[in-house]
Formats: C-alpha cells, structure tokens, sequence
C-alpha cells in the first residue's frame, strides 16, 4: 500500500508523469477555452486585424518552406493540417463545413496534446510555473512562426508586420499561463 501511496503522492519534486500528463490535458483544454476567448474579444480591441499576408508566390521573400506550400490564402496553418489529415484519412477534400469544422477542432486538439506534453514532462511539483508558462509561449510561438512556415503551412516570418507578431505572442502566452496554472493547479489539489 505505501508503494502506492507513493506513486500517486510522490515527494516534492519527484512528478508522476502519467499524473502530469493527465492534468495536462485538462490544462490544456482551459488554455484553448482562454485563446479563444483572447482572439475573439481582447485582440481585436488591442491590435490590428491581422491580414492576410502578400502570396509567398509573388513575394518570395516571405516563404521560408522546405517543402511545397501546403496551405491556401485565408487557411491557418492548423486548418490546413486538419485538411491535409483529413484528405490522407478520408482520401478524398473535405466540404466547406467540414473544413470549418477542422479548422475549429484542429487548434483544440493541439493544444490539448500540447497540454499533455507540458504536464508529462515537468520536472518538478512546484505550485506555479512562471518561467516555464513565459518560455513555454515562446516556445510555441517561434514553432507556429518558424516551424510551420518551414512545413509550408503559413507564410514566413517576414510575410507578418510587427504588431501581427506581438498579437500571436500574446496569444500563445495567454493559452501557455492558463496551461501551466491549470495543470499546477490540478496537479497540487490531486496530491493533497
């Protein structure tokens, strides 16, 4: 029984992964619930809308990927990576609702599996995690801003103005604080 007890109540500092992990994904879900509520009502009262960026066709400039241009003008890059599943699972282009639905849903689960990511693999059980929830948000934006343009999924970096960039950033540190707080916070009321 104390073998038990000890894997579900470990010492400070000593995480349960699989703990970790679980109220992660719940973190994760509040950090989406919070991004979403950030772009619909704080970020178009705070920055400008963000445009869509010149066609990295006519630009070259603004298209860093390594691969083929995978998105379409208007497409988020986790939209087009739910088009692109879909296509592969279903062998066959999605409808107009349909790809509403994936570019709703697609975010969402990212974010969740990013929430797991980030409760799995602390390394410690401390109740707040200010540092890891701001490079966190780093993290994920320079992986949406560099990574995705490098699969073809958005533009380059340059394809963005300043202010596009600073209103992603904010973003992504929105959804990383609400994710970490949440799974600390889960993660400290499970232990005791």
């Amino acid at each position: 029984m104390a073998g038990l007890q000890n894997l579900i109540f470990p010492d400070e500092g000593r995480p349960v992964r699989w703990k970790g992990a679980l109220v992660g994904a719940i973190g994760g879900l509040a950090g989406v619930y919070a991004l979403r509520l950030y772009w619909h009502y704080i970020a178009p009262a705070v920055f400008p809308p963000e445009a869509d960026p010149a066609h990295p066709d006519i630009n070259p400039t603004h298209s860093i990927a390594l691969v083929e241009r995978a998105y379409r003008m208007g497409e988020s890059a986790p939209a087009a990576l739910g088009r692109i599943g879909y296509e592969q699972l279903a062998g066959e282009m999605p409808d107009a609702d349909m790809h509403r639905q994936l570019g709703e849903t697609t975010p969402a689960l990212l974010g969740v599996m990013m929430g797991i990511t980030y409760g799995g693999t602390r390394t410690t059980t401390r109740a707040t995690d200010l540092a890891g929830g701001f490079f966190y948000g780093l993290r994920l934006w320079l992986g949406d801003t560099i990574g995705t343009a490098l699969l073809g999924l958005r533009p380059g970096p340059a394809a963005y103005s300043r202010a596009q960039h600073l209103w992603r950033l904010v973003g992504f540190w929105v959804y990383s604080f609400t994710t970490t707080a949440v799974t600390r916070l889960l993660y400290r009321l499970i232990e005791d």
